[in-house]
């Protein structure tokens, strides 16, 4: 492909109270090796309440790319999206965090890679970071996030074979993709990409996930932020279950099972030794598995002082992502709930 058969590419980012990782995002667009008048830029700010808005506006004037600052007065994600893909004018379109930064060649690449397989889109690895605030539990929940025992067979976080995907994340899109299928669903506070990706590949579009085209995506800096994040994923994950019939995965349901097999063998053991038994063994195993895992981050990344954190951030993931969806589940399906959700709230 040569520089003049490039299409045209936007990126939208929508931030809001990002002022710690934006600028870092920002610079990495600025050195992209792709033509930078192929460029365009648009970023949203989401009703912020510290610098964001200085920062985006400091680097409209300096950068030599095509830059347009959006307003989302409501601040919450899928409508800050949706401001920008409805501003933005290229042939492609592509997602970014203001928590994340890419390599300079990464749109140069993602561009060739979604012509050479003809894709509706592509799809890059995530590479957890840290926080950079020099948190205790900076490595350890960057280890949790890209670990099997964490998170399970998540492509985009723990693949490493390139192929064909339906959840693609942080992806470059090609244009005709929210013409045909819309725009993300303003009601979801999370998920909105997995709800758009589900739309869209269930109506017949190809996603390809490239394992060496990386983003690097600073992660939570405290457990408790952790948990947050997946309690939430996992309770607007639910939201979906019935609107697509691949929304939810085995991987989805096995720690809202955990959660409930584990509280009810713990239930049934106060009055019976059998059910003692259960729980001990299920905990017991359940123990073992996380240590191990644990183990094996640490010897990998040979960083031993993440091995006695790590089986905790793991647990965390777990019970977070087990009882939001169980939550959700409650909410949405047996309350029926959704109907009365709206819009989604600031985040």
């Amino acid at each position: 492909m040569s520089m003049r058969e490039f299409p045209k590419v936007s990126i939208v980012i929508s931030a809001r109270n990002e002022e710690r990782y934006l600028g870092e995002c920002l610079e990495s667009i600025a050195a992209q090796t792709y033509p930078h008048e192929l460029i365009e830029l648009l970023l949203v700010d989401s009703a912020s309440e510290d610098r964001t808005r200085d920062i985006m506006e400091d680097f409209a004037r300096k950068a030599d790319i095509n830059v347009k600052i959006l307003s989302n007065p409501r601040g919450d994600t899928p409508r800050g999206l949706n401001t920008g893909i409805k501003a933005a004018t290229g042939e492609l379109i592509m997602f970014m965090s203001a928590h994340s930064y890419m390599p300079e060649n990464h749109i140069e690449r993602a561009v060739k890679i979604l012509y050479e397989k003809d894709a509706d889109g592509v799809s890059c690895r995530l590479k957890s970071i840290g926080s950079g605030m020099g948190k205790v539990w900076d490595d350890v929940i960057a280890a949790a996030m890209e670990s099997p025992v964490g998170l399970g067979n998540v492509k985009a976080r723990v693949g490493r074979k390139a192929g064909w995907v339906d959840n693609p994340m942080f992806a470059l899109y090609r244009r005709e993709l929210f013409e045909r299928f819309g725009y993300l669903d303003e009601r979801l506070t999370r998920n909105q990409d997995y709800e758009f990706n589900q739309r869209c590949y269930q109506g017949g579009a190809r996603f390809w996930f490239q394992p060496d085209l990386v983003v690097y995506y600073h992660n939570r800096p405290t457990l408790r932020a952790l948990w947050r994040q997946y309690f939430n994923s996992a309770f607007w994950r639910a939201f979906m279950v019935g609107q697509f019939g691949r929304a939810i995965r085995l991987r989805h349901l096995v720690p809202p099972a955990f959660v409930v097999v584990l509280f009810l063998s713990a239930l049934f053991a106060l009055v019976s030794k059998f059910w003692l038994s259960v729980f001990l063994c299920i905990f017991g195993l359940y123990v073992i598995t996380i240590i191990l895992g644990a183990a094996i981050e640490a010897v990998k990344r040979k960083k031993a002082r993440i091995f006695p954190l790590l089986p905790i951030a793991f647990a965390t993931i777990h019970f977070a992502f087990g009882v939001g969806m169980i939550a959700g589940l409650v909410k949405f399906v047996l309350l029926g709930k959704r109907k009365y959700i709206k819009a989604a709230v600031k985040q």
